[in-house]
């Protein structure tokens, strides 16, 4: 599902079905009762929204801050990939071409193959490319001074790229818990059946409180469902480090076209 329709679904879609039980309660229980019961009633959803609001607070907090890091670990990615692109011209031909074609193989794969999966990261086809690399590194012994920087630098890049790879593996399955799904959505509904036994005279101020508060609450959720795995969806971060690497590891491999996908 798109942006939009998660929307629709989860502010409209919450917003409607409080309402309903609101009318509901009011029919069921009478204004004279829900009013002796005020002030038990306040105190407690006091208590119960300060912690839901405290609880709802952190997860955004967190939710955003992952999807950040997941954002730079991308471009970490990416960049690692072009610096040791470009550290690979100091080795011999037969190392630089193997590095380098291996590196415009491992970053089509992101583009045509991981980044639009279900779990980015979850194919196994980048994995080769990677290894490749490991082994070409690992079986080759520099002889000049320049080939001796230019190889420990190599081996720098070549794990960072390992490692962003590898956070992007993991956190494309989703940072936020099933158990914390389920605590965030039963904290809004108790907090908004609290309102249900508040008893308001006028019908249309108690639907506009109770929509306003719905609301709010709803937005937060909102926020969380859309950014909580940040390789999904339309909100999820865009690979323009990949991009910009595809397109020049093309024009400087002669004879070699890598085209990069459209978002």
């Amino acid at each position: 599902m798109n942006a939009i329709t998660i929307s629709l679904l989860v502010v409209v879609g919450s917003t409607v079905l409080a309402l309903c039980g609101m009318l509901v309660v009011r029919k069921l229980i009478p204004s004279e009762e829900a009013r002796a019961h005020h002030e038990v009633a306040g105190y407690l959803l006091g208590v119960v929204g300060t912690l839901y609001a405290v609880l709802l607070g952190l997860v955004v907090v967190d939710v955003q801050a992952k999807y950040q890091q997941a954002a730079l670990m991308a471009e970490t990615e990416a960049d690692s990939a072009a610096d040791l692109f470009h550290l690979a011209d100091s080795f011999p031909e037969k190392q630089r071409r193997a590095i380098q074609e291996t590196l415009a193989d491992y970053v089509t794969i992101i583009l045509q193959q991981e980044w639009n999966a279900p779990k980015a990261g979850t194919s196994e086809a980048s994995t080769r490319p990677v290894r490749r690399i490991w082994t070409i590194l690992n079986n080759y012994e520099p002889v000049s001074n320049h080939e001796q920087q230019s190889y420990a630098q190599a081996l720098v890049e070549l794990t960072q790229l390992a490692d962003s790879r590898r956070y992007r593996i993991v956190v494309s399955a989703g940072t936020v818990q099933p158990i914390l799904w389920t605590v965030l959505a039963s904290g809004g509904i108790v907090t908004v059946l609290f309102t249900f036994f508040f008893s308001v005279e006028s019908l249309k101020a108690h639907l506009i409180m109770t929509s306003m508060l719905v609301i709010c609450l709803s937005l937060n959720v909102l926020f969380v469902v859309l950014y909580s795995n940040p390789y999904k969806g339309d909100l999820k971060v865009r690979p323009q480090g990949f991009e910009y690497d595809a397109q020049s590891f093309a024009e400087q491999l002669q004879g070699r076209v890598i085209k990069p996908t459209t978002q």
